[in-house]
């Protein structure tokens, strides 16, 4: 049977991470629990920040062994009755930084008790194999658990194309202010912070933060308008 015109072909590498000099790996093991990567975006002063949901422990847990940790700052952002979610500044040795550097798409980036997974999309069996050339020089511990084609109804312009499109349009200290104030409920009601504790946690004043963030969200709005002002929510 031939493949739909509306199907991209991709291909999955599953790679394997149970090495416990990578943290999210460790304190999954020490803390007996499972961290998920949901964003991962660089750090406007080197390396990447990266939030992670925690499942079935307080995530309070696991910040005192990542701290113990020189390449890694980490911080609490929010608590639930069986986790919560925590931030995390790593300044190199990220297995997900690799992924995004090369191109790839990091579908799965999680850790559950010790035992590591990262799945990464691309667009061909050449670039898997180029991908994991680099995996195997930059993280010589990781391991292939599996590579695998997977033909997917796609439409022409994935939500992730989307989000790169619009993301790319930010400065590096736009892109982390806004990330910032999302991931750490800027947006939510009740608010969980405000701007000036946001501002002092990323090491700037609060009019500083404000301005990146009306730009950023200018910027947004402009590309889910469609229009080509900027700076419409900008004062």
């Amino acid at each position: 049977m031939s493949r739909s015109h509306s199907e991209k072909p991709v291909v999955e590498v599953e790679f394997r991470v149970d090495d416990p000099s990578y943290p999210f790996v460790d304190v999954s093991r020490a803390a007996s629990c499972r961290l998920g990567l949901e964003v991962i975006f660089p750090h406007s002063d080197g390396g990447y920040v990266e939030y992670f949901t925690v499942e079935d422990a307080p995530p309070e847990r696991i910040l005192d062994p990542i701290d113990d940790t020189e390449a890694v700052d980490a911080d609490l952002v929010a608590r639930h009755d069986d986790g919560g979610r925590v931030r995390l500044h790593l300044r190199d040795g990220c297995v997900a930084a690799t992924v995004v550097d090369f191109g790839a798409i990091p579908r799965t980036v999680e850790a559950d008790g010790g035992d590591g997974r990262v799945v990464a999309e691309v667009a061909s069996q050449s670039a898997a194999a180029e991908l994991v050339d680099r995996f195997e020089r930059e993280h010589p511990t990781v391991t292939v658990d599996d590579r695998r084609d997977r033909g997917r109804s796609t439409p022409l312009f994935t939500r992730h194309d989307f989000t790169q499109s619009v993301v790319e349009t930010l400065t590096d200290r736009q892109r982390e202010v806004f990330l910032t104030a999302y991931m750490n409920g800027f947006y939510d009601w009740p608010r969980k912070h405000e701007a000036s504790e946001l501002a002092a946690e990323l090491g700037i004043a609060p009019a500083t933060f404000s301005q990146h963030l009306r730009t950023a969200e200018g910027k947004i709005f402009s590309s889910l308008l469609d229009t080509d002002d900027e700076n419409v929510f900008v004062e």
